[in-house]
């Protein structure tokens, strides 16, 4: 819709993109300092049950993401999408401070996972704008023939924000003793980021306004509730469903390789922490950069060809590739993960592209984020919690395939359904 000098583009790329990643980076350290948070917050007899706690409480700030949708979606498509992108960094950078400084549990008891918890809620309050408005926020002003390479970018400095996360863990694991990080040790990655939100912050503070937002404003009266528009119209209701299940089936497949897959590692392979979070990292920068590889050739390729062959896959090699994880065999692990890491590389990019097409751009910030974030929440949100469950009901390393495989089957009847005609992008 308008031309921008180079300078601007990178302007433009990077204060849309560093907020996602400071957001990733704080939102799932939690998920990364698991076991140690478990220790602090939920202490019980039985290991399983304290990280069974602690996972619920992961999974309740995913719970919460949809009506971050809402309130951001509000934001962004009433009052412009830089907005409501400072105002989700903002609601970020506070509560992570906040839980950097919080009194354990054996300081002042049940109060401690309450505080905990709460402050949780508001971080998946503030996800549930930022990762969906940053990539509304950078489509709006991409080429349409660049859209996919450009909106990768959001997907893959999630990748580097996780990445950042597992670092973090993995250095001060390593360089600090059980006690240390116990005391004072886990509270070091929350100060961390709470510094990478202030910048992002002060970066997007000088960001302009996307042309669509303001060529709509221009055009038409402002909707005052958008998520009203989005129960108004079959087709609307329809895309708002094919994000649901794309997004939720991303949640599965993300939740499941980069989350809880250290915590597989260790608690059910029995690897030091150590060892699961060098695996882990190794295998999110692989797949950070085969995300910007496949945006780029994605542009040149039929998006929805790309959503069948990769569900396909996932539906045909999640079992198999499970098989050789629970097998223990070092090398088997990591060769299975940088297989999954490929298949959801084919996923992620025109998934996510394709989601942003399918809204108007009056309720594009709403229906993404809203669908997305209820997507991420119902199969996302209960990973880590149904693949523990499925191992311990099964006695099966191998039963989490399955649900990889349920989602992939969704995704795939729900992208041969979709169509052309149905982008507003």
């Amino acid at each position: 819709m308008n031309t921008l000098s180079q300078k601007n583009i990178w302007h433009i790329i990077i204060g849309g993109a560093i907020g996602n990643l400071s957001e990733w980076y704080n939102f799932l350290l939690y998920g990364y300092l698991a076991s140690t948070i478990s220790q602090l917050f939920f202490p019980t007899h039985n290991q399983l049950i304290s990280l069974s706690l602690t996972f619920t409480v992961f999974a309740l700030s995913f719970f919460v993401r949809p009506f971050g949708g809402i309130l951001f979606g509000w934001i962004g498509d009433t009052y412009g999408r830089q907005r409501a992108l400072i105002i989700s960094l903002v609601m970020m950078a506070i509560p992570t401070f906040l839980i950097g400084c919080l009194p354990t549990y054996q300081s002042i008891g049940i109060l401690s996972p309450v505080l905990l918890l709460i402050l949780r809620i508001i971080q998946g309050l503030s996800a549930g704008g930022e990762h969906t408005g940053s990539a509304v926020y950078i489509a709006e002003f991409a080429p349409s023939s660049r859209r996919t390479l450009w909106v990768s970018i959001i997907p893959m400095t999630a990748a580097l924000g996780i990445l950042m996360s597992s670092l973090i863990a993995l250095i001060l694991i390593k360089s600090l003793s059980h006690i240390q990080l116990l005391t004072w040790g886990w509270r070091l990655g929350y100060g961390i980021g709470t510094f990478l939100c202030v910048i992002s912050i002060f970066l997007r503070i000088t960001l302009p306004e996307t042309p669509y937002f303001k060529k709509e404003l221009k055009e038409h009266p402002v909707k005052r509730y958008p998520i009203k528009i989005l129960f108004t119209k079959p087709d609307i209701i329809k895309n708002l469903l094919t994000v649901i299940v794309l997004s939720g089936s991303w949640g599965v497949f993300y939740q499941i390789l980069f989350v809880w897959m250290p915590t597989y590692l260790t608690q059910i392979q029995h690897f030091s922490n150590s060892t699961a979070l060098v695996i882990n990292s190794s295998l999110i920068l692989l797949f950070a950069c085969l995300i910007l590889f496949v945006g780029f050739i994605a542009d040149y390729l039929d998006h929805k060809s790309m959503l069948i062959i990769s569900n396909i896959a996932m539906i045909l090699l999640a079992y198999p590739l499970f098989t050789a994880l629970s097998s223990g065999a070092l090398f088997k692990i990591i060769i299975s993960l940088g297989i999954f890491t490929l298949i959801f590389s084919l996923y992620l990019p025109v998934a996510f592209v394709t989601m942003i097409e399918l809204f108007h751009t009056d309720i594009r910030y709403t229906g993404l984020s809203f669908g997305f974030n209820l997507g991420l929440a119902i199969f996302g949100g209960t990973c880590p919690l149904i693949a523990t469950w499925l191992i311990e009901i099964t006695h099966n390393k191998s039963a989490p395939a399955l649900y990889m495989m349920i989602a992939a089957a969704f995704a795939l009847i729900i992208s041969t359904r979709i169509s052309n005609k149905e982008i507003y992008l």
